[in-house]
């Protein structure tokens, strides 16, 4: 699987992102050390958008091949969130899903490395729900 290094890519996902309200749910589980512990899980819809957001990626990512390059790189990120019928979010519970899921697909290294993060969401098309991405690399001299 070849891995293609641009400087800026843009992509559509048919998904809109889920509030980080409902990104995890509580569980109980069995620790390694055998007591019972308390933790988060992941919700099937917020693993949904991070398989959608890998799928339509494509394997574009703009990270720096050298470790040396990534700590000079910083990141831009836009968001254009269009939101479906009866859905409701705020964009300041949404950026955090956007980020997280900018770096499971590979296209971004870190999104600590996210210099500027713009999301705007729409209420105008509510017949076609999506999220349309546009992420920059900006190199620091």
């Amino acid at each position: 699987m070849q891995v293609e290094i641009e400087d800026i890519v843009a992509f559509t996902v048919p998904l809109t992102p889920i509030s980080v309200n409902h990104h995890t749910r509580p569980v109980k589980y069995i620790g390694r050390d055998g007591y019972l512990r308390e933790g988060r899980k992941l919700t099937k819809e917020a693993k949904a958008y991070y398989d959608a957001v890998t799928i339509f990626a494509r394997n574009r990512t703009i990270t720096p091949a050298t470790d040396a390059e990534r700590r000079l790189v910083q990141y831009e990120v836009t968001a254009h969130v269009y939101l479906g019928k009866g859905q409701r979010l705020d964009a300041d519970n949404c950026g955090k899903q956007i980020c997280d899921s900018l770096v499971r697909a590979g296209v971004i290294h870190s999104d600590a490395r996210v210099s500027k993060s713009t999301i705007c969401l729409h209420k105008e098309d509510r017949e076609n729900p999506r999220t349309e991405f546009l992420v920059t690399r900006v190199t620091k001299i």
